[in-house]
């Protein structure tokens, strides 16, 4: 049986929290849910997760920061980032990348947006 890919959603919104569990389980990924910054960096730093789903603006800790201390740590360096932000601009944008992140889902989204995007992330590379 093939391992379902974990994926790590961080959001201070529990609506949006429990909205992506609920889509990425019934597509049949297995979900950790946290609800600040600190707990998210700790449980994504300690778990084996394929996939974080990071909110940008949150209270304590911005996502930029969290997405730069995940990405310079050997184990989890390579670990892929998808921003959840209500935040836009040019700015924002370069920023979220520069720290790191692969892609970005602009709030609010829907869950057919969300799937589409984590699915086509976690692909395993086409074979010539």
């Amino acid at each position: 049986m093939e391992d379902r890919a974990r994926i790590l959603v961080v959001d201070d919104e529990e609506g949006i929290r429990e909205g992506c569990r609920r889509a990425l389980e019934r597509e049949g990924y297995e979900v950790a849910l946290a609800a600040s910054m600190e707990a998210g960096l700790e449980t994504g730093l300690e778990g084996n997760f394929d996939l974080v789903l990071l909110d940008v603006m949150m209270p304590e800790i911005d996502g930029f920061t969290v997405c730069r201390r995940i990405k310079e740590e050997t184990r989890t360096k390579e670990l892929p980032v998808i921003f959840l932000t209500a935040k836009g601009g040019g700015e924002a944008l370069a920023e979220g990348f520069e720290s790191g992140a692969i892609m970005y889902i602009n709030k609010p989204f829907t869950a057919n947006k969300l799937l589409t995007i984590v699915n086509t992330m976690l692909e395993p590379p086409a074979h010539p």
